[in-house]
């Protein structure tokens, strides 16, 4: 008797994302056509499948089904039981089951694929120009859903009822759209409804055809898209884009582009064939591209900058609107500064009305409200700054043991928790000291909560007391331990987590703020350590800047407090002029306060440094937005630039100092002698590269550690990150930094989650 002829049964558990993807249908097929006997069924986030046939089908059916899957599924973990032969008559798709497993998986919202497109623009398609055509391959999936499993019952689609064709279409396993649970056409599906700023009806013909018309008359208009409101604009209306700029009250930070096609996006921009893939890929983020020059998008959209914001389109409407011959448009987050972006079309109507002269709604819901995501590439790596749509939510398998709710910093918010050895991330949620803001930090935990029926253990936040976000972790109750996690240790965990670093690696963060041991504010610090523990080895020399919080705004303060430190009185004398001059303020009350210690904090960040210099060169006296100084320093320096200025590191009490001291004499002495501030800032630029290369090589010669950890905010910084991590690598140190776990702030939760389980591991907990 042949063993491989023999019959055979299994159960199989697959985890992971596996839903709203087509794998069941997928599944249907291959059974079917190596006569498996059975069944599929969804099970929270897993697919279940009871098979029986003969062995060697089975086993060829299991490699395919596992190795071969569906192009969007991400499978975590796969489990096989043998069974008894039931003796199934066929194979078919059964209704979803509801378990009590912890490991859950969403997929993120997929844009518009290929298939979908062509059915939009097929005059004889169902789907013909309609703005909510999806499929299994694409369309919305985290916005919408409310509960698991992933059925249509646990989405916003639950309102809609699909038509007589919708509804065959999604029974029949072999179309595009076998049980896609946002199905739906023009006769069952969401509707477009144009409106002025005030919510009255515009009667048209063609929704999107009058906003392509509205669009080129210079209007601003507020669209409703899968994650929330866009406010948008043409992007060559220069008086269109300052308008947005008003009524949004965004003086400066850059405004995001979307272009038609990845062609017209090479017309205006430099695009490697990196940035290319992640420009067209199934996430459609927002990718920061080198500016061609003289091309005829306005310069107000990215003032002072030397990059452009830019994404294709990922919504049907999207390639509908741009089917119009539009030119690139203003694409910028539908809310007031500093607010959430709206998605309800209540709060749009009632807090950004002012803002658009039309609004164009629809009537499905939002569930969670998502930005787009921001990336950019680095050493032909995609280091995601804001997780959003696309990428959010977030999960990565790292078997961490403890059930932990980690809260995350303050601005740039995002909380990330960890579930039964999994940890997932949020999306980001901005600054927690907006009330808005804070309300949809708290509103999110509670809907994760819901979905992935997670009940925290642990509760991880930042050690600063007045964090918004440490408050809310304070405040929660029945559970077994509150951690603090020191914010800049938190950076350093969070790349060793993300890059699986176990054993010891020097940390080097730079940031521009967080609370440190000592009560004061680091932010230039050398580690070296473990997840579990770190100890300060080197850090940027100590100033005392005056001014608390409205020193972040009037960075020429900072400037101020910079210089003071500075024992050369003819230079300090040119050098506060000169930031007196550039200000228009007069800096004499600063001054006083520095001499009588009033409003003042000490600090070793390397923002704040890199804020001095950009003030100190009349780069940027004040700021609209965080890290604006620091931003434009960057863009401005000279490529090609091999110079650099003198610096001191020196031990004191077993700790190395960096002192820049003599960099900022030289920085002025460049200005006397009006060299040009773009080859200052290079040089600039290239002593901070030196310092901590130098800083680096002296650790590992004391400790023996030859692996380096990059993290913090300051990071974002191409210029800086590119060099200090290319000199690294040349002296054969192996260097990390964050790459899928954003290098700012939005990264802190991550790294909260890794320490809080270590010392809980340590302690037995």
């Amino acid at each position: 008797m042949n063993i491989m002829n023999n019959e055979v049964g299994y159960t199989v558990k697959i985890h992971g994302i596996v839903q709203g993807i087509g794998f069941r249908p997928y599944i249907y097929k291959k059974a079917r056509e190596l006569d498996i006997k059975g069944w599929v069924s969804n099970c929270d986030s897993s697919v279940i499948i009871n098979a029986e046939g003969m062995r060697k089908k089975i086993e060829q059916f299991l490699i395919e089904i596992v190795k071969n899957p569906p192009k969007l599924a991400k499978i975590q973990k796969v489990e096989l039981t043998e069974k008894d032969i039931e003796k199934y008559k066929d194979f078919v798709i059964r209704k979803s089951i509801t378990s009590n497993i912890k490991a859950k998986f969403i997929l993120p919202d997929i844009a518009t694929c290929d298939q979908c497109i062509e059915d939009i623009f097929n005059k004889n398609s169902k789907r013909y120009r309609y703005a909510f055509t999806n499929c299994t391959l694409c369309g919305p999936r985290y916005s919408i859903i409310k509960l698991l499993p992933y059925d249509r019952c646990n989405t916003t689609m639950n309102n809609f009822q699909m038509c007589l064709v919708c509804n065959d279409e999604y029974k029949n396993p072999d179309t595009r759209r076998f049980h896609t649970q946002p199905t739906c056409c023009i006769e069952c599906g969401p509707q477009l409804i144009l409106t002025d700023s005030k919510g009255e009806n515009i009667k048209c013909l063609d929704e999107i055809k009058e906003c392509a018309r509205l669009l080129n008359d210079g209007k601003i208009l507020g669209i409703k898209g899968i994650g929330g409101f866009h406010i948008i604009c043409n992007a060559f209306d220069k008086e269109a884009v300052l308008e947005i700029r008003n009524r949004k009250k965004r003086e400066h930070k850059p405004l995001a582009l979307m272009m038609r096609d990845i062609d017209q996006v090479k017309e205006y921009c430099e695009v490697s064939k990196r940035e290319e893939e992640i420009l067209l890929s199934n996430k459609r983020p927002i990718v920061l591209l080198t500016k061609k020059k003289g091309n005829d998008i306005c310069q107000e959209v990215a003032p002072g900058m030397n990059k452009y914001g830019v994404m294709l389109p990922y919504t049907p409407l999207h390639h509908l609107l741009f089917k119009e011959e539009l030119p690139p448009l203003v694409m910028t987050s539908g809310n007031i500064s500093g607010c959430p972006t709206e998605y309800t079309n209540e709060g749009a109507l009632k807090n950004i009305s002012n803002a658009v002269d039309f609004f164009l709604f629809n009537n499905r819901d939002i569930n969670t409200p998502i930005d787009d995501s921001v990336v950019k590439i680095v050493e032909e790596k995609v280091m995601i700054s804001r997780m959003g749509r696309g990428y959010s939510p977030y999960y990565v398998d790292r078997k961490i043991k403890n059930n932990i709710l980690a809260c995350g910093a303050e601005g740039k918010s995002n909380f990330s928790f960890a579930l039964d050895g999994i940890v997932y991330m949020s999306q980001y949620l901005g600054d927690l000291k907006e009330l808005n803001a804070y309300k949809e930090y708290i509103k999110s935990i509670t809907n994760m909560k819901n979905i992935f029926g997670f009940q925290p253990k642990v509760i991880a936040f930042d050690m600063h007391p007045s964090y918004m976000s440490t408050l809310y972790g304070k405040s929660l109750n029945d559970v077994e331990a509150k951690l603090p996690v020191q914010h800049h240790h938190a950076h350093m965990a969070s790349c060793m987590l993300e890059h699986r670093i176990v054993d010891n690696a020097i940390g080097i963060i730079y940031d521009g703020t967080g609370l440190g041991l000592d009560g004061n504010i680091w932010g230039g610090e050398f580690f070296i350590g473990s997840i579990r523990e770190f100890k300060r080895v080197a850090h940027f020399k100590y100033t005392k800047i005056q001014g608390a919080d409205s020193a972040n705004r009037d960075i020429w303060k900072i400037g101020v407090s910079y210089l003071k430190n500075l024992k050369d009185e003819d230079v300090l004398r040119f050098g506060l002029k000169r930031i007196e001059r550039a200000s228009g303020n007069d800096i004499s009350n600063v001054l006083s306060a520095l001499d009588h210690n009033l409003n003042c904090y000490k600090t070793s960040s390397v923002g704040r440094l890199f804020d001095a210099v950009s003030s100190i060169l009349g780069v940027r006296e004040s700021t609209s937005y965080d890290g604006q100084g620091a931003i434009e320093l960057e863009c401005i320096t000279e490529e090609n630039v091999e110079e650099s200025y003198t610096y001191l590191i020196e031990k004191k009490d077993k700790t190395h100092i960096l002192d820049y001291s003599f960099m900022l004499k030289d920085i002025l002495n460049d200005i006397q002698k009006e060299v040009n501030i773009s080859k200052i800032s290079a040089r600039f630029h290239n002593t901070i590269v030196n310092m901590t290369v130098e800083m680096a090589c002296t650790i590992r010669e004391e400790f023996k550690i030859d692996k380096v950890i990059l993290s913090g905010g300051v990071f974002e910084n191409v210029y800086l990150l590119k060099n200090i991590y290319k000199c690294l690598v040349n002296k054969g140190f192996q260097v990390f930094f964050n790459e899928n776990i954003p290098i700012n702030d939005s990264g802190i939760s991550f790294g909260q989650v890794a320490v809080a389980d270590e010392i809980l591991n340590e302690k037995g907990i």
